[in-house]
């Protein structure tokens, strides 16, 4: 990936350094509210596991499709032209991915037509946004070979997986699928280093993402309330549930009051491929991000509920508390470092040019001012 510019798109427009998310991007991201609220409940089902596993497999689907969007209207405004038109279809079809979520594993006496259409859907997903990115870009030939590139080497394994996975079903359905997911961060990741993807604007690279956070931190206080809801009132029922918002507090203190503005400023004095390489590597981490807060999700809401029917909270709701917080904590604080790591390297490169700068003024500054004219050489 680089910053470099190149023509702009007919029919579209570039983003500009200082842009920010439009209000069809705040759209589009409010339809993973439901898909987020939906893959908790996955998790939930059978607490496993198993179910926490499928849970992350279809949460892994909707993030490549989310990141993918968000980072097509880094370099094209989505308000306008072929994007717009892309972003509804893409909203639609999420909401139609996320109706299926419940119906995605099936079991023995149920067929596979949630898992087929949840994989179809994506499918489609994946095939609307490279052709908007085409026409988007068709006066770029430089971005459109990396998006051919890209999704031409991506598309076809993932497909195969996640298809083969819903007709097979089972512990199968759960592995390929899962493999799916981790095909798509490879494969993408490794056609993106050099190419000519471009992050023109690090506000709002750090204001989409931000906003994905606070979807998920959205869905952990939808559990809480769910589940303290589900109960009888109590004193204990009441202070269980303060309780468990003020840990969605502190994960939402952690990542904007510290990580994510530092980062920004980081990525934003970052320039060509290290700027995109950052940004890639911090999308790849919020994933860990918005999974530990779903897992943190999943423990709260299942614990209240627990609580409500008079019983202590079950060792799965523990586990998914503890192994949620411990994934959020790792993955915000290696957002944290890589951002920093990238701002150090740019700092050394740039002492480095301004070291050798003065290594080659040095000559200029030694050279003697009081060296004797002609006639002081040469009195008469």
């Amino acid at each position: 990936m680089t910053t470099d510019t190149h023509p702009a798109a007919q029919g579209s427009a570039r983003v500009e350094p200082a842009s920010r998310a439009t209000p069809l991007e705040l759209f589009f991201d409010l339809v993973y509210v439901f898909a987020f609220t939906q893959v908790t409940h996955l998790m939930a089902d059978g607490e496993n596991l198993q179910s926490v596993l499928g849970g992350l497999a279809v949460l892994g689907v909707l993030w490549w499709s989310w990141a993918s969007h968000a980072w097509l209207a880094n370099q094209q405004i989505a308000d306008r032209g072929p994007v717009r038109v892309g972003i509804f279809v893409a909203i639609a079809i999420v909401l139609v991915l996320s109706i299926a979520i419940p119906q995605v594993y099936s079991h023995d006496d149920e067929g596979h037509a949630g898992a087929l259409l949840f994989a179809i859907g994506f499918v489609t997903l994946s095939l609307v946004y490279t052709a908007v990115n085409l026409v988007a870009g068709r006066g770029d030939a430089a971005l459109r070979r990396q998006v051919l590139r890209t999704m031409g080497i991506t598309l076809v394994p993932v497909a195969a997986a996640l298809i083969s996975g819903a007709l097979l079903g089972g512990t199968a359905q759960l592995v390929l699928w899962l493999t799916a997911v981790a095909i798509e961060g490879v494969t993408i990741f490794a056609t993106s280093q050099g190419g000519a993807w471009q992050l023109p604007s690090a506000a709002h690279y750090a204001e989409r993402h931000g906003l994905v956070v606070i979807l998920a931190l959205g869905e952990s206080i939808i559990s809480i309330g769910l589940g303290a809801s589900h109960a009888p009132l109590s004193p204990t029922i009441v202070i269980a549930a303060l309780s468990a918002v003020s840990i969605s507090l502190g994960m939402w203190w952690v990542y904007f009051s510290r990580i994510s503005p530092a980062a920004e400023r980081h990525i934003s004095t970052l320039s060509g491929n290290r700027r995109t390489s950052t940004a890639t590597i911090g999308t790849y981490l919020h994933l860990g991000i918005v999974a530990g807060i779903l897992l943190v999700s999943l423990g709260l809401g299942s614990a209240l509920e627990h609580l409500g029917t008079g019983h202590a909270p079950e060792p799965f709701n523990w586990i998914s508390l503890g192994a949620g917080l411990t994934l959020f904590l790792t993955a915000t604080a290696a957002y944290a470092r890589s951002a920093h790591t990238a701002r150090l390297g740019g700092d050394r490169q740039a002492t480095r040019r301004e070291a050798k700068a003065h290594d080659l003024a040095i000559p200029l500054r030694t050279t003697p001012t009081n060296t004797p004219s002609a006639d002081e050489r040469n009195p008469s």
